[in-house]
């Protein structure tokens, strides 16, 4: 028992310390584009209008913008539940069966929660990038017809899907105070990792403060997300193959080693209760990580917007 939990404390080191390593890459790189945006966002905005304005943000907390950027919504309760419920099955798996049980369900508890959270997040994205076109097309026929930029701003993201909703909400609030409604848009952009937003946000502030015209700069924004989306269909159309290939070569070992150990219990027992079978789980396990994670950076590219 006291291997198994020096082991356990181990594994719990290994992890904090690479977890603490991933955090401070994507800090590093969300503070690098934060500094690159503030200083171009300085560059098109007067000096007065940045040192009076402030930037409409709403300040959500961490996991609850986590859970918004996916479009889950979960009461705090069922929260609560869920989380002290999955404690307590791991909990339960680790007193009846051991670590290594424990360990296991645990990584496919994550791997499953963050595919879904991922999947819903693309979903997000993509009808976002589908639906901007025909947005940027309104609003050019409401500024044709004779109605100002931020109010067929307001009125073209009105009538899109509710993805839409908190953006019209802050949109309209900007607009109706007399507020800079560009930072708006901005926070958008990074919030759905959308850079079409920031492009639509600098002819903005582009025109507002040399007073050009704003519409060829939306029918070439418009015209490059449509071509983009269809380089995107034809894309995923000529990689189906590659990447059911590659989804299959990532969940197909464990899936056969779950099989076998469910199966053949004589080996289950000689797999998890000797330091042989924990050092070759261990083995095994990380090979197939990194394997994932060699897999997940070839085919992440493919179908991205």
């Amino acid at each position: 028992m006291s291997q198994q939990l020096a082991l356990f404390l181990c594994l719990l080191a290994g992890t904090g310390a690479l977890m603490i390593i991933v955090f401070q890459l994507v800090v590093s790189r969300i503070l690098m584009g934060r500094d690159l945006k503030k200083r171009i966002r300085n560059r098109l905005l007067v000096f007065e209008a940045v040192a009076e304005d402030k930037k409409p943000i709403i300040d959500f907390g961490p996991v609850q913008k986590l859970l918004l950027r996916a479009d889950i919504r979960v009461s705090p309760t069922k929260s609560v539940f869920a989380l002290a419920l999955i404690t307590a099955v791991i909990v339960a798996v680790y007193l009846r069966q051991g670590l290594i049980e424990a360990l296991v369900l645990v990584f496919f508890l994550v791997t499953a929660l963050i595919t879904i959270w991922r999947v819903k997040f693309e979903r997000q994205r993509r009808q976002i990038y589908e639906e901007l076109p025909s947005i940027l097309d309104s609003m050019l026929r409401s500024i044709t017809v004779g109605r100002s930029v931020e109010q067929s701003l307001v009125l073209g993201f009105s009538d899109a899907s509710p993805v839409f909703d908190q953006l019209v909400f802050r949109l309209r609030n900007a607009v109706a105070q007399g507020r800079d409604y560009t930072g708006v848009l901005d926070v958008f952009a990074v919030f759905y990792q959308v850079p079409a937003f920031t492009q639509i946000a600098i002819a903005l502030r582009t025109s507002s403060r040399f007073g050009s015209s704003v519409r060829p700069i939306l029918q070439e924004v418009s015209k490059a997300i449509r071509s983009q989306q269809e380089l995107r269909r034809e894309f995923l159309a000529a990689t189906a193959e590659t990447r059911f290939t590659a989804v299959v070569f990532a969940l197909l070992p464990p899936a056969l080693a779950v099989y076998m150990v469910v199966l053949n219990e004589q080996f289950s027992e000689k797999l998890l209760q000797s330091e042989v079978g924990h050092t070759l789980l261990t083995i095994s396990g990380g090979l197939q990580l990194l394997g994932i994670f060699m897999i997940w950076n070839l085919i992440r590219g493919v179908g991205r917007a």
